[in-house]
Order: C-alpha cells, then structure tokens, then sequence
C-alpha cells in the first residue's frame, strides 16, 4: 500500500478565510484527510466547520476545549491523524494545485527525508518589504522557518514531540523555527523553492510571524521583551529536540532486537 497523507489546518477565529484554505486542501490529490483544529473560537469558526464537512468527505474536525495555541492545536492533529505524512496549513493561507504531489513523491521514495518544504509566495504583502533589495534573501529564511509550507514524515515529527508548546513561544511565537532548526541540524530535510514548483500561498495580515521576521530582517527591529535569556530558553528546546532526533537515530541503527535482562545493583 502507498503511504498516506493528512492536512492539518489549525483554526482560530478564522471564519472569513477558513472555506479558502479547506477548499485547497481537499483538492490536492494525495490528501486523504483534511484535519480542522478548532482552537477554541469565539467567532463562527465552528460553524463554518461544520458546513464544510458536511460538504466534503475528506474533512474531519475536532475541538479544543480551551485556546492553547497554534502549536497545541496542530499537535492535536498530528494525535488524531493516522497518516504516514501530514502537511500543516495555516487557516488564513491557500494551497495552490498540485503543490503536495512533489513532497508525498519525495518523501515516498526517500525514507531517510524527515520534512519537505513547500514554496511560499508572498500574497498582499506591503511594498517596503517587497521592494527591499534583500527580500528574496530574507523570505528564503522564512520559508525554512514558518509552520504553514510543511509536510512531515508523521513517526519523526512525533518522535520530535511535535511542535513545542513551551510558554515562551505563547509569548513570542518562534516554535516553528525551533522545530524546523533541530530538524536541520539532525535530520535531512527536502525544500521546493524552485520557480516552477507550485507554491502556498502566504497572505499578509499585521502581527504574523513573517511580518516579525521580514522587520528583523530587512530593518533590524527587535520583538519588544524578547531577552538573551529568551534567546537561550529558545535554543535549548531546540537541543532538546535534537536529543531526541539523535536518540531514534542511534535506536534505529541498532540491529538487535528482542528481549533483554537488565540486572542493577542496589545499595
């Protein structure tokens, strides 16, 4: 049987741009589940769910019982799904035709490729980011650090403890990168950044994380409260996911298997 593929779209008073997204999503061929996470809205999101399952098949709901965040929502997806690769979508952003097929193939015939990212185009974003020589430079950093262009291999992205719900990235958001980060330093992970390759489509609204990324980056602004010791907070979840990357690394090449008596010695 041919490995099988998710879509994860977690939803947070996302009732204007949530039918967009969904509709994307259950027309890519691979997909055989469309997850809708609803994280606790206090607007129609939740009808609005409703009406799309009860017009699409592929799609499947759940609903948080309080708001715990993006990271929280997603890794309740990844709990719910049984799909041997599960792709993440924000609400709020829209999958072109096509864009999954290169990934599930990539992924299907190379067992060894944790995550592919997907190409993000920019939607609606503002002219002084646009036009700034050092964009494209700054938006390829943001397409290997963002949630919304990924498609895991399901065992690693559980193995890695999925997206790390650690208060810090309540606070400051940055959970995608420190996943995306470990993922780089311990595992290979595929991108399709080329010009041909169909893309996500990424639309501006004020406060996201590329708006964050793009001010750091090309006008070196700085996120209000965010400390060294953030910093360091932030880096060590990163370690702390490689850890566990490098512990499936080191079980995974251990050719025994079975059983095995342990024998301590107690004072």
């Amino acid at each position: 049987m041919r490995p099988t593929l998710d879509v994860i779209i977690p939803c947070y008073n996302s009732a204007a741009t949530l039918q967009a997204a969904v509709e994307s999503a259950v027309s890519q061929p691979a997909v055989e589940n469309v997850w809708l996470i609803d994280d606790a809205s206090i607007d129609d999101t939740r009808l609005i769910m409703s009406d799309l399952a009860a017009i699409h098949p592929k799609v499947r709901c759940e609903y948080m019982l309080e708001n715990g965040g993006a990271a929280k929502a997603r890794n309740w997806g990844a709990m719910q799904s049984q799909a041997d690769f599960i792709a993440f979508l924000d609400a709020d952003d829209v999958y072109e035709n096509n864009v999954l097929n290169a990934a599930y193939l990539g992924l299907e015939a190379y067992s060894y490729l944790s995550l592919v990212r997907l190409k993000l185009r920019p939607i609606g974003f503002p002219e002084h980011y646009l036009n700034h020589p050092q964009f494209p430079t700054a938006w390829e950093r943001l397409q290997m650090t963002v949630g919304g262009n990924t498609v895991f291999r399901r065992s690693i992205f559980l193995a890695c403890g999925g997206f790390p719900q650690d208060e810090l990235f309540r606070i400051f958001g940055g959970e995608d990168a420190a996943l995306g980060i470990a993922l780089t330093r311990d595992s290979v992970v595929g991108y399709l950044f080329e010009e041909r390759d169909p893309a996500v489509r990424h639309n501006y609204r004020p406060g996201i994380h590329a708006e964050r990324l793009l001010d750091a980056e090309l006008f070196g602004k700085t996120v209000s409260g965010l400390t060294i010791d953030h910093q360091n907070e932030a880096e060590a979840v990163t370690r702390r996911i490689s850890r566990r990357l490098q512990e499936v690394k080191a079980h995974s090449t251990f050719e025994e298997a079975g059983t095995m008596p342990l024998y301590p010695e107690y004072e």
